[in-house]
């Protein structure tokens, strides 16, 4: 399995200025010994992605959007293309993320930026989740059918992919009311078995699996160590530089 451990801070609208984005990026610098052999991505608002880039520059802190277009060509009012966010600094793009799929983004919209993503060169964090879970595994189908989308995604795209499974009755909760490791682990095992499927055991192997959900300094170790996974995609206490600093320590 990919051992590789990989944080990505998807700040949402948490961080809302300019100041803000530069204080944490800045923090999170100084303090890079606490956190050796976690690979570490930031994923601000669009128009913070280059205060962020600027602040980053020569770090191994990586910079990340938040989502991108679907389509490639130029007229689409508001869209922001993968070759934009190539010029902007940007290596990873989170796509098909649970509150961008409930504002009506379909499987077919994140296949396309999926092919954007992965064309335009930036690796692509994949999010899968149920709204909730049942007795009979139907959940199991629905993650099933969200993986759907990388069908068809040339072979060599797979070393490009993440998987972020991020079951959404989890979000908000506090960590003894989320995920436990040991069912987190069996969807770990699920979505490599899906993606081997699709691909090859070998290619299924080598892609990174992350959780986000409730992720909190007492929980992410704990989540680490038992539910076969390589991270964690953060949303609100990835905002808190003390918050997502002791996340980062509890798993290196």
């Amino acid at each position: 399995m990919n051992k590789r451990r990989l944080v990505v801070a998807n700040w949402k609208m948490y961080i809302d200025s300019p100041e803000s984005a530069r204080r944490f990026a800045t923090a999170l610098r100084k303090k890079s010994r606490l956190y050796k052999g976690v690979d570490v991505v930031l994923a601000p608002a669009f128009p913070l992605l280059a205060v962020v880039a600027e602040k980053l520059k020569g770090s191994v802190i990586r910079l990340g959007a938040q989502t991108i277009s679907e389509f490639e060509d130029a007229p689409h009012t508001g869209d922001v293309s993968a070759a934009m966010l190539k010029h902007a600094g940007v290596s990873f793009v989170i796509v098909g993320h649970s509150e961008r799929r409930a504002q009506n983004e379909t499987d077919a919209a994140v296949h396309a930026q999926l092919e954007r993503a992965l064309l335009g060169g930036l690796s692509a964090i994949l999010c899968v989740g149920e709204k909730e879970r049942d007795v009979a595994g139907s959940h199991f189908s629905l993650i099933e059918s969200q993986l759907a989308v990388l069908k068809n995604l040339p072979h060599k795209a797979v070393s490009k992919i993440i998987v972020a499974y991020e079951p959404v009755w989890a979000i908000g909760k506090t960590s003894a009311e989320a995920m436990k490791g040991s069912d987190l682990r069996e969807m770990s095992i699920f979505i490599k078995k899906t993606l081997a499927e699709q691909f090859d055991r070998v290619a299924a192997l080598k892609v990174p699996i992350l959780y986000g959900g409730s992720v909190e300094p007492g929980n992410a170790h704990s989540l680490m160590a038992e539910g076969d996974i390589n991270g964690f995609l953060v949303g609100h206490a990835s905002a808190e530089i003390d918050q997502f600093l002791d996340i980062l320590k509890a798993i290196r």
